[in-house]
């Protein structure tokens, strides 16, 4: 067989292992982020990339030699390959960190073991003389039709078991060094439990039940730390709904206070109001009531408000942001309001990349008006027709470049700072159908953010 056409075989073969690592990753990480079309063909390139080249080191070290090195040493050296390369084709797709790229890809490589020794135990037969045409047909059928199907099958498996979820999960909580070191020894510590499990495996060349038993071992992994982070999180929401009971309670406290005033003034304002009536002077009576209505909805009402927009925020991180930033305005007696349309229940942002994201921009607002007797600040929140939609708008007493708004360093306050609009487009890039929009209307400077959710 000449190079090339071994090149030309292996070609074809990693063509099918590349469907299965797609197939795999999205059922592990969801649909690929559709960014732009040069996004898109940067994919493409990658994908032709990592084919031509691991197809190039197979059919190198199979002329070489190189796949026969005892105990499997070549193969372990390629397998290191295809696992770099998936790893920086993950990267390209969905631009997440490379430890996260590096465990996936990992991951990735032993659901592909398990794969192909599932269509080795349905068909034990492994040498074949492909002079013999019944061979041939026997080898062409495991090559093409088994060997898929049993793919197809961890595919499935993956969905079933809701493997995206648990991913997920391990994913937010950063992989650990210990693990990642773990998994990059995969290739390695295969062959060395292969060759201690049983020994027919230097003969053979691998164990079925070796993939088996990492994928497991692996498995187990993912699930201990995402129960970790579950746990995490839930100590986390009982914190958070601790300090939303406390701001709730002394809020109420605050009310009740304010109404205690407004009553014992109300009585005084009654007897005024008394003496009018006897003279019969209506427009001083109606003047009275007026300013009366004044005083109860500075006093009262806007707290009434204010609570009861807080209320419709049923997302517990971001109500818990709202009554910490609500805390620090009050006492640096900045005027806002708070609107909430309907109900917010839910988006396809994380809690805590949203929060992040309302964080930066409520930081902004508050350093612009801050010490500034007419500064306001408002705060609109919206569900509607498939959209979410987050509005911060504040007095704007700087000229703004909207050139050079967003970009590392630049900022109105001067140097040394801009970093928090820059974090804010870094972290709305790891997600589509986000339209952030920046704007000056009236006075007001505008920052919202729009999210797709269907």
């Amino acid at each position: 067989m000449t190079f090339f056409d071994a090149f030309c075989g292996n070609t074809v073969s990693l063509s099918m292992t590349t469907l299965f690592f797609v197939g795999a990753v999205i059922q592990l990480f969801g649909e690929i982020p559709y960014k732009n079309r040069k996004h898109y063909c940067r994919i493409f390139g990658s994908l032709i990339l990592f084919i031509a080249f691991c197809a190039f080191a197979g059919t190198l070290f199979y002329k070489t030699g190189l796949f026969a090195v005892p105990h499997n040493g070549g193969e372990m050296i390629y397998a290191y390959i295809q696992i770099t390369g998936v790893m920086l084709v993950l990267q390209v797709m969905y631009r997440k960190p490379f430890g996260v790229c590096l465990a996936t890809s990992v991951f990735l490589a032993i659901l592909y073991d398990v794969g192909w020794n599932l269509a080795d135990i349905l068909s034990p037969n492994k040498i074949y003389d492909l002079s013999l045409i019944s061979d041939r047909r026997e080898y062409l059928f495991n090559e093409w039709i088994t060997t898929p199907l049993c793919l197809i099958l961890v595919i499935l498996l993956l969905y079933k078991t809701n493997a995206r979820e648990l991913f997920a999960q391990w994913e937010e909580q950063k992989p650990k060094l210990g693990v990642l070191v773990f998994l990059g020894f995969y290739p390695i510590l295969s062959q060395i439990v292969q060759e201690t499990v049983d020994l027919s495996a230097r003969e053979v060349g691998y164990n079925p039940a070796t993939a088996m038993i990492f994928l497991l071992v692996v498995y187990m992994i993912f699930m201990y730390t995402g129960r970790e982070g579950v746990q995490q999180k839930r100590i986390e929401d009982q914190e958070v709904s601790l300090r939303q009971q406390r701001a709730y309670i002394e809020n109420l406290e605050g009310l009740q206070r304010e109404v205690r005033k407004f009553r014992h003034d109300f009585k005084n304002m009654m007897s005024g109001m008394y003496l009018q009536a006897e003279e019969g002077d209506l427009k001083a009576i109606q003047g009275y009531i007026h300013e009366m209505t004044e005083d109860f909805d500075l006093q009262v009402g806007s707290q009434i408000r204010l609570m009861n927009q807080l209320a419709n925020i049923r997302v517990t991180e971001v109500k818990g942001l709202f009554l910490e930033k609500m805390k620090t305005m009050q006492v640096a007696e900045i005027h806002w309001e708070l609107e909430v349309l309907k109900p917010f229940e839910k988006t396809r942002l994380r809690n805590t990349d949203l929060c992040r994201c309302l964080g930066i921009l409520l930081d902004n607002a508050m350093e612009e008006v801050k010490g500034r007797e007419d500064g306001q600040i408002h705060i609109m929140i919206s569900s509607q027709s498939g959209y979410t939609t987050f509005r911060v708008k504040n007095t704007l007493y700087s000229a703004v470049d909207f050139h050079k708004v967003g970009t590392p360093g630049y900022s109105t306050k001067g140097k040394g700072r801009g970093i928090g609009l820059d974090n804010y487009k870094k972290i709305l890039g790891k997600y589509e159908k986000t339209l952030p929009l920046t704007t000056i209307q009236d006075g007001y400077f505008i920052q919202e953010l729009k999210i797709q959710e269907v």
